[in-house]
């Protein structure tokens, strides 16, 4: 994507002279000091329980690049500037001597590009497009809308609303974020953990570009009678990827690097309103046939994040009206919910970037708000604009709220859900490809998922459970079945856990009184025979 629909003039003439930026490949991990049979030493805690919730194994991907390797890159004169382990690089800044002699090492692949991954600028003045999107200046107090397009208000006063989920958000810079009214719940219950700037490398993320911090609020905002996110209890991880000043192949590699710090905290979702196919040197322009989901940097760091158990959803783009018109990366990849933008009323937005995938995958996935989008500016107001940019965090938002509700879904289970939820499903276009989901439809799927994981089709008959939602000193009656003797009752919580089994319907009743506020299961076997229902405790 160009960077500018307001046309700014950049002037170039002040080309580094000395060191430039080079993404090295390195051969293998041989000789490596950690090992996948103690990932405690390169992982944390949170990261490993993903993997372990969703059955994905630790491989030899997850280990970290060697420091050897490393420290014989560094003797040659060159400042390594990031590591990636999963495509095994790291990110150097080097002068052509050094480069032609880092290249003779024995354990060196090949380099990016076969050359400097900042890609300078040629000629004298370029112009861009606005990646983000345009932006009105006007108040606007409602967000209702975008929250009630995909039924996320249903979803909140069910009570998910993105607790105990972790949202990694990869921007250009979340300028003044900390300062703003929308955001206090946030710093008053410490919800954003980390902040990282992979483009200056510092932990400031907040004195760059505004456009994070409108990212964020259609995400994490919670400002009664204004804004509210679609996940605003969620704690959140904010990392500076992109340099608005330019654009570079090392966006994308800060984008990878980005996403393993995102890995290594544990998050559950990635949001990126960023998308790449046109630099600053032409020669390192994407051509169509690019966007196969499997060539670029940053698609494949896409996947390998959707492999190790990360929602990964990204903006499809803002070309819709310009003669690129299609998905940008790493949108394009395989594994991702890539998100086009709608108005108020349903309608593809002109600026949306339209699918399909070069190889004829239906692209994007699905859409959200993203004309007039309702939002937070640094000025401390709430204002509107427009961009895929904001329909994706609207939709992160909105995976992370459901992953809350069913924590044991998958990345891709949840991909399935949301896109098998949406209103086009049976008939996928170009524009917003399997449509808006919607929440009611995607916990019906998700509730059978959970129910049944592996698929397996087992004869179970459906209960009539009432009063439901039952409150504290309700006493539930069952219709459906006519227990008997043998009959067990099991309450098993979202996550798939059996919270209690109990032998009677007054032994259950009593046990059900002790149940926290949230959704449950209640199966029952009797005779050799399954029933389940859907219950709900109220406060």
């Amino acid at each position: 994507m160009k960077k500018f629909l307001l046309l700014y003039l950049f002037f170039s003439g002040l080309i580094a002279s000395g060191q430039n930026k080079y993404f090295i490949y390195l051969k293998d991990k041989t000789g490596s000091s950690f090992s996948i049979n103690k990932p405690e030493e390169f992982l944390s805690a949170r990261s490993i329980n993903r993997r372990k919730t969703q059955k994905i194994a630790i491989n030899l991907r997850d280990i970290p690049v060697n420091k050897t390797y490393i420290d014989q890159i560094i003797t040659k004169g060159a400042k390594v500037l990031g590591k990636s382990k999963w495509l095994n690089a790291v990110l150097i800044a080097a002068t052509e001597t050094q480069l032609n002699e880092i290249k003779k090492l024995s354990f060196v692949s090949s380099v990016e590009g076969n050359g400097d991954i900042k890609g300078a600028r040629i000629g004298t003045t370029a112009n861009f497009n606005n990646k983000f999107g345009t932006q009105e200046d006007y108040n606007y107090g409602n967000s209702l809308n975008q929250i009630q397009q995909i039924g996320a208000d249903k979803m909140h006063k069910a009570g998910f609303t993105g607790k105990g989920i972790l949202i990694a958000i990869l921007d250009s810079g979340f300028e003044k974020a900390i300062n703003l009214e929308v955001f206090k719940h946030l710093v008053s219950e410490n919800k954003i953990i980390m902040t990282y700037d992979f483009v200056d490398q510092e932990s400031d993320v907040y004195d760059d570009h505004n456009h994070g911090t409108s990212v964020l609020s259609c995400i994490a905002a919670k400002s009664p009678g204004k804004l509210y996110g679609t996940a605003p209890d969620a704690s959140i991880a904010l990392f500076r990827t992109e340099d608005v000043s330019s654009e570079t192949k090392i966006e994308e590699v800060n984008w990878l690097l980005a996403a393993e710090k995102a890995d290594s905290l544990g998050a559950d979702v990635i949001n990126s309103s960023l998308g790449y196919y046109e630099f600053d040197n032409p020669k390192q322009n994407y051509v169509y046939t690019d966007m196969d989901g499997n060539k670029t940097i940053s698609a494949k760091a896409a996947d390998f994040a959707v492999g190790v158990g990360i929602i990964v959803v990204v903006s499809a783009g803002n070309e819709g009206n310009t003669a690129w018109k299609y998905i940008s990366t790493p949108a394009d990849a395989d594994s991702v919910i890539s998100v086009g933008a709608v108005d108020v009323g349903g309608n593809p937005a002109g600026f949306s970037s339209f699918g399909p995938g070069p190889t004829g995958t239906i692209k994007p996935e699905v859409a959200a708000r993203g004309s007039s989008t309702v939002l937070a500016y640094p000025n401390n107001t709430i204002g509107a604009s427009n961009g895929t940019s904001f329909s994706s965090p609207i939709m992160a938002g909105f995976c992370a709220s459901l992953k809350q509700e069913f924590p044991t879904l998958t990345a891709l289970q949840m991909r399935e859900v949301i896109i098998k939820s949406a209103s086009k499903y049976e008939t996928p276009d170009t524009r917003v490809g399997y449509g808006i989901p919607n929440y009611d439809k995607a916990a019906e799927l998700a509730e059978k998922l959970v129910k049944n994981p592996l698929g397996v089709e087992v004869q179970e008959f459906d209960l009539t459970i009432s009063p439901n939602p039952f409150f504290n000193n309700s006493e539930i009656t069952i219709s459906g079945l006519e227990p008997k003797p043998d009959a067990e009752y099991f309450v098993i919580d979202y996550s798939g856990k059996t919270v209690f089994t109990k032998k009677d319907l007054k032994k259950l009743n009593e046990s059900l009184q002790k149940l926290p506020a949230g959704n449950y299961i209640l199966k029952v076997k009797s005779e050799e025979k399954f029933y389940s229902g859907k219950i709900v405790k109220s406060e």
